[in-house]
């Protein structure tokens, strides 16, 4: 019988200890580690690799989905989600997880969900391009624009407050994002794929591969061939391409 190394991630305690009481009674699952909040999870699915974890919905600072946006994809275990609240994702979780449970689990549901990860070994390389593109389609919060944003520092995740972004540019293939302290990573590779969730009266695209947040536009320097460049908080400085500067010129009134 395949042992399947399993996390539990979730931010109460008094959760994670009945689950993982739970689960301490399948002779096949090996409970590899815990984590309590969003950015530990990371790195500990990173660190351990495991088969599966269940994965706790609401959590204070990364919230189920964006920890898994953040790992990996190589490293993508299969998924059941647990959480307390039976809302917009629930539907979508059934196609794109293994399994959802709802706080408190019964037995009798934890033992459903644990045969369909035991079903599912077999095809986990398919469960990770369903969940890949499961997440694709959630990029955008219900609640409406990002109020924060994940990024990499080394071996951390930081969560900034989305207000402290002072530009996002496209570098080496990656989305990275600049604030008044430094620059950090993200996980996206084009900035179609953040756009959408910014705030478009407060992020504003000035060049193909650049957005600046025009409450940290601090001096604009303008050229003789229609370009221009912007120093932000921090004293970081972007170009404007001349396809944009005729909008940025109308939104700033200069």
């Amino acid at each position: 019988m395949k042992t399947i190394r399993t996390l539990i991630i979730d931010d109460e305690e008094l959760a994670r200890s009945r689950m993982r009481r739970m689960l301490t009674g399948f002779d096949d699952l090996e409970i590899a580690g815990e984590a309590e909040n969003g950015a530990a999870a990371v790195a500990l699915i990173e660190a351990e690799r495991p088969d599966l974890i269940f994965l706790d919905v609401q959590m204070p600072d990364l919230d189920g989905f964006e920890v898994l946006k953040l790992v990996e994809s190589d490293s993508l275990p299969l998924v059941i989600f647990v959480t307390a609240y039976d809302q917009y994702a629930v539907n979508a979780f059934e196609v794109s997880a293994i399994d959802y449970l709802l706080k408190p689990v019964p037995r009798q549901r934890l033992e459903m969900a644990v045969a369909k990860a035991r079903e599912r070994m077999a095809s986990r390389e398919q469960a990770g391009k369903q969940l890949s593109q499961f997440l694709q389609t959630q990029r955008k919060p219900a609640a409406g624009y990002w109020q924060r944003l994940p990024v990499r520092a080394s071996n951390r995740i930081l969560i900034l407050n989305i207000d402290q972004v002072t530009s996002l540019k496209v570098d080496r293939g990656l989305v990275c994002v600049t604030t008044a302290e430094g620059e950090f990573w993200t996980k996206y590779t084009a900035l179609t794929e953040v756009e959408d969730s910014l705030d478009p009266k407060v992020f504003h695209r000035i060049h193909r591969q650049v957005i600046v947040n025009l409450n940290h536009v601090r001096e604009i320097t303008t050229f003789d061939n229609n370009t221009a460049r912007l120093t932000l908080t921090g004293g970081a400085q972007v170009q404007v391409s001349r396809s944009h500067i005729k909008e940025l010129r109308e939104v700033l009134q200069w």
